[in-house]
């Protein structure tokens, strides 16, 4: 079909295009009018970074808080955030009666729409039937939204400290266990220890010395005993040659009693000489018994010394022994010592961290209020966002007249009907040798005239009834 030809069918079916597209527009009409106006409030909101920064504070949540701008979108349409707002703002009542909580988020994440802004704000649009209730959730949600992050962060903080200080409890039971064998080892090793070895070195030269002097005093008690032994048999000899002495002046003066008076001279002398024989041979006696003290005491000094150096001896041999012992414990201690330091240093690391997690759990609950900032809150809409009714009404107006159109062409399609002589040439075989005008009027003639200078043709046909 042409252009005139579905211009012409059109303007024969007109009052059942107009009908079909009055009807459309109606109706479209009237679901474009009885739509419900929602009105849409935004709020931008800036992530500011955090302060102190890392390079003074080590902190234990690794996420940057910028970097949540990446999953913004996700996080605000999560249920738990779309939930508590629903909750807490009473929204979308007769759906959770009916359908329950879940059907009420899927409606809320539809009215919702999240879009960033930059590398730190984003921007919340909330549409709702209520201008106040659109522009109370668009400012409420940022401050859920927060609290939730600061919520997550709080705990990933609380987890690190709660992490290190379980840490910190282990690794001080193995410190203590680390020193209590290293103090076990020291008091089973006393005196065997590397710390030990000058001091046994020096003892063990000091006993070396001593037993050089003892050597040299038992080597003079020796020869002290040695000396007494030769003057013995002097000293005994002298003791019974005075002895035999005054007892052959004793018979003498015994005798010479007998014989004389004790005022004879004779008696007299003898007297004398037995006296001072007596005094010489009480010297004797004294000075041998005197040797014999020397003797059991140069003996017992002897002794004492032989006895000092078997006791110096075992010193020695102890200090050379504990010298000896040393370099085996020494490499037994220093691999105790290596994994207590280890362990002391794994320590002392952990409670460097465990107070670093502290000063940045203390820091994330003090920068919870300014780690999000609303810089441009929702106002009240005055005028709805959607629908655009007047858009609406041109999308039915020309959705209408193409539901019209398309129903007269339809039509003039399946209409078998032939109108005029071109219709007659294109769709028969036989040769056209007239055709009859439509007759409307009893004013109007009937016109015959050769078609193409033929005869009994009809010139200029216009249409056949």
């Amino acid at each position: 079909m042409t252009a005139d030809q579905l211009l012409g069918a059109l303007w024969r079916r007109k009052a059942l295009v107009g009908a079909i597209a009055a009807v459309v527009f109606v109706v479209g009409a009237a679901i474009v009018m009885t739509r419900p106006s929602m009105y849409e409030a935004s709020v931008v909101v800036r992530v500011e970074p955090q302060r102190p920064g890392e390079e003074m504070v080590q902190r234990t949540v690794s996420e940057i808080i910028e970097q949540r701008l990446l999953t913004v979108r996700q996080e605000l349409l999560a249920r738990p955030v779309l939930q508590k707002a629903i909750e807490e703002m009473n929204l979308y009542p007769d759906i959770v009666s009916e359908k329950g909580m879940e059907s009420a988020v899927a409606q809320m994440r539809k009215d919702l729409t999240v879009r960033v802004e930059g590398e730190t704000a984003f921007e919340l649009t909330y549409a709702n039937r209520d201008p106040q209730v659109a522009a109370q959730v668009a400012n409420r949600l940022p401050t859920i939204f927060s609290d939730e992050t600061l919520k997550i962060r709080q705990a990933q903080a609380a987890r690190a400290t709660d992490l290190f200080n379980e840490e910190m409890v282990q690794l001080g039971k193995a410190v203590s266990n680390w020193e209590a064998k290293l103090s076990q080892f020291k008091v089973d090793h006393l005196g065997e220890l590397p710390e030990q070895m000058e001091m046994n070195m020096r003892g063990l030269e000091r006993v070396s010395h001593q037993l050089q002097t003892k050597s040299e005093e038992l080597r003079v008690a020796e020869g002290r005993r040695s000396d007494l032994a030769r003057a013995r048999n002097a000293v005994d000899s002298e003791a019974g040659r005075l002895e035999a002495a005054e007892n052959g002046l004793t018979r003498s003066l015994v005798n010479a009693r007998t014989t004389w008076t004790e005022d004879h001279p004779e008696v007299k002398r003898l007297q004398t000489e037995l006296d001072g024989m007596s005094a010489r041979r009480k010297e004797a006696e004294g000075r041998l018994w005197a040797e014999r003290a020397e003797r059991t005491r140069v003996a017992t000094l002897i002794g004492n010394i032989q006895q000092e150096i078997q006791d110096l001896q075992k010193q020695a041999e102890a200090y050379q022994g504990r010298l000896n012992n040393t370099p085996r414990w020494a490499h037994e201690l220093a691999v105790m010592n290596r994994d207590y330091e280890i362990a002391r240093t794994k320590y002392q690391s952990v409670v460097s961290r465990k107070v670093e997690a502290e000063i940045a759990q203390e820091l994330e609950a003090k920068s919870a209020k300014s780690l999000f900032n609303v810089i441009s809150p929702a106002g009240v809409p005055a005028t709805p966002a959607r629908p655009d009714r007047m858009a609406g009404m041109l999308i039915v107006f020309l959705l209408a007249l193409g539901l019209g159109a398309l129903t007269g062409a339809v039509l003039e399609m399946r209409d078998d009907s032939l109108r005029d002589g071109t219709e007659v040439r294109q769709r028969l075989t036989l040769p056209v040798l007239a055709v009859v005008p439509e007759m409307q009027g009893k004013t109007e003639r009937r016109i015959l005239m050769p078609a193409s200078g033929a005869r009994n043709s009809v010139s200029n046909p216009t249409s056949l009834n």
